[in-house]
């Protein structure tokens, strides 16, 4: 009787040691396969930001990357470092997105080399005025607190987008004199805690990898109007999309962008 158990406990132990065995494997393989990333490249993360990748270090679950990140060709906050499974994720949501925009694409062609429609420039006739032409954007600052101390609320979240959209409003290079917004709608969703949950294959995940650990997030759903004004004229597009507010690693409230927005050129 008990050779008999010393037989079944040896063989559930080499029952385990084989799982174990093919998950460490399968975990290995699979964080061989992972997209590398190489210093100076540039890294689309949706939202109409770029990463350039300034250096790497680390492996598997602990890999991380210093980031710069661009909104066109202006440098948006300073450098900082971000998981590179995050870069991975946000990059594979837009190509994602590529492709779903072209479903029928033949095969060859380089959905890279795409071009984007050029947005309707709205030319200002003699004697017309900017606010005539831009009634339905506003270029003020939503009125209300925004500092660390401020409560959350939908003012609050609006000040905050609008402040994404005029970050780089000085009329230098390709950026607009300023930027208006209209918001057509707007809802902020049940609030919750960005908690860590372990992936037997990545390891701690957040659940919004921008926010830190424990930070109360509050989802949104924003509808506006876009107006970009240049010297000679405005272009104006409808933006959809949702954001993430809670409050960064120095206190201070933010807005990001938790998806891929829809934007639609108007005239």
């Amino acid at each position: 009787m008990a050779k008999r158990m010393t037989l079944r406990s040896l063989a559930l132990c080499l029952i385990a040691f084989a799982v174990l065995g093919v998950f460490l494997s399968r975990k290995s393989f699979a964080q061989e396969q992972r997209r590398k990333f190489n210093q100076g490249e540039m890294v689309e993360t949706g939202g109409g930001i770029t990463a350039k990748i300034l250096q790497c270090r680390g492996a598997g679950d602990n890999e991380e990357c210093d980031v710069q990140y661009y909104r066109g060709d202006a440098p948006e906050s300073t450098p900082r470092w971000e998981n590179a499974d995050f870069l991975r994720r946000a990059e594979e949501r837009v190509l994602d997105y590529k492709k779903r925009q072209v479903p029928n694409q033949p095969e060859g062609v380089d959905m890279n080399r795409a071009k984007a429609t050029p947005a309707e420039v709205i030319k200002l006739k003699e004697n017309e005025t900017n606010e005539q032409v831009i009634g339905d954007c506003s270029f003020t600052s939503p009125a209300g607190d925004g500092s660390k101390t401020a409560k959350p609320s939908e003012r609050l979240f609006k000040q905050k987008i609008y402040e994404r959209h005029n970050a780089f409003a000085n009329g230098t290079g390709s950026a607009p004199l300023k930027v208006g917004v209209r918001f057509l709608s707007f809802q902020v969703g049940k609030p919750f805690t960005n908690t860590v949950r372990v992936d037997p294959a990545r390891g701690a995940l957040r659940i919004n990898d921008a926010a830190p650990v424990n930070a109360t997030i509050y989802p949104v759903k924003s509808e506006h109007i876009v107006c970009d004004q240049y010297r000679d004229g405005i272009q104006r597009k409808r933006v959809e999309n949702k954001y993430a507010c809670f409050k960064n690693r120095d206190g201070e409230w933010v807005c990001g962008p938790d998806g891929i927005p829809k934007i639609t050129q108007l005239k």
